[in-house]
């Protein structure tokens, strides 16, 4: 779940869909046998062989180097055994061998070097998998009393992650959530991402109050803008020609809310840093949970007094649903805004059985998806129940 989910879907999707597909692999040998053909089909003064070239060609992007060495061979052995057959072997068809060799020849060197590109793109490609995964953890099932589902979607269809985060941390002091949304989006905000991230799950097991642990990503905000890093040659080459550029540096903040469960999880104290408001679905519809919003982290140097937190108790079967504005400003092809609480309401309320994190879960990322097929914006959407199976 949450960005192991995109994982899996992305090894889904090449799975179902690789490259180069089944049907371009018969291309090349389809191209020599109608070269062949026709030619022996036509007048003499009607000539093929320049198809077997463009077999070749087109071998670079379907076979391996000997694959691709294997079409301009049969094409110069078929060519050459037709015309012996035909007991005539002009200069047409020398030029024709001599044009073909060379095309093969070539088209070997190119097919060799895209081989390379390829599997050095293959191995950067895991280790950038398995980069965003450490950042943003799979969500587990189950977290002590805490039952727990998620997605993630990231507005840049080549990245896992963009600039939405979320951790579940057990702690002595209970079970610590954090939801949030940085400054930007894509794959440029993952710097403040992983700053938030760190410092939520250092300062989570060590500060006893939440107040506490939303000081410390403060301060590590504040050390990011103040000193930020050095932009690599990779990163100005990357966002020039492109609309999406980092943030600048005094504009370094996240909103997000930070969660602690009790130790039966039927409580939970919230510390609302700027962020959406959070929906409880139950018995009685979807409602959402009033907090006293504050300014966003990174931004504490300018709060006149520490945030304070709201307590909210969970009735059982309630689910606790965080989000971020990604969901709720993603907009359907008529450009209507998706109406989380409403679409969530509509479709609970009208069945008997009651709501799960997976079943919520699945339920938004399939209608999300039918909503608004494409994203402007990264998406994350975490449930969280107490297990009905423990005791009150």
């Amino acid at each position: 779940m949450g960005a192991g989910r995109a994982a899996v879907a992305h090894r889904r999707q090449a799975e179902e869909h690789p490259w180069p597909p089944r049907w371009l692999r018969w291309l090349p040998p389809t191209l020599v046998v109608a070269a062949i053909g026709l030619d022996q089909a036509t007048p003499p003064h009607y000539f093929f062989g320049s198809l077997l070239s463009a077999s070749v060609v087109l071998a670079i992007f379907t076979y391996p180097p000997i694959g691709v060495a294997a079409t301009g061979a049969a094409g110069c052995a078929l060519l050459a055994l037709t015309e012996l057959l035909a007991d005539y072997i002009g200069p047409t068809t020398i030029s024709a061998l001599i044009v073909l060799g060379a095309v093969t020849l070539l088209s070997v060197v190119l097919c060799t070097t895209r081989y390379r590109i390829e599997g050095r793109f293959r191995r950067v490609q895991v280790v950038a998998e398995a980069v965003q995964l450490a950042l943003l953890r799979p969500l587990p099932a189950r977290v002590g009393p805490l039952r727990l589902a998620g997605f993630y979607r990231a507005a840049d269809d080549d990245a896992l992650i963009g600039g939405d985060l979320y951790s579940v941390r057990p702690t002595p002091f209970g079970i610590r959530v954090i939801v949030g949304d940085v400054k930007g989006k894509g794959i440029n905000a993952t710097q403040t991402v992983a700053t938030v991230i760190s410092s939520f799950q250092e300062a989570a097991l060590s500060h006893q109050a939440l107040p506490q642990v939303a000081d410390r990503i403060d301060v590590a905000l504040q050390l990011d803008r103040d000193y930020p890093p050095v932009e690599t040659v990779s990163d100005i080459s990357e966002t020039q020609g492109h609309e999406e550029v980092p943030a600048p540096a005094d504009e370094l903040f996240a909103t997000a809310v930070l969660l602690e469960f009790s130790s039966d999880a039927r409580e939970v104290r919230i510390l609302d840093r700027g962020h959406q408001p959070l929906l409880i679905v139950g018995r009685q519809g979807t409602s959402v949970v009033q907090t006293e919003h504050s300014l966003p982290l990174g931004m504490g140097d300018m709060l006149p007094e520490s945030p304070r937190t709201h307590t909210c108790a969970l009735d059982p079967g309630d689910v606790l649903v965080a989000y971020s504005d990604g969901i709720t400003e993603a907009r359907s092809p008529t450009g209507s805004f998706y109406p989380l609480r409403n679409r969530i309401q509509a479709h609970f309320d009208s069945r008997t059985q009651r709501p799960s994190p997976t079943s919520l879960i699945a339920f938004l990322e399939r209608d999300l998806a039918q909503w608004a097929p494409n994203l402007s914006d990264d998406v994350v959407v975490i449930a969280l129940q107490p297990d009905l199976e423990q005791p009150a």
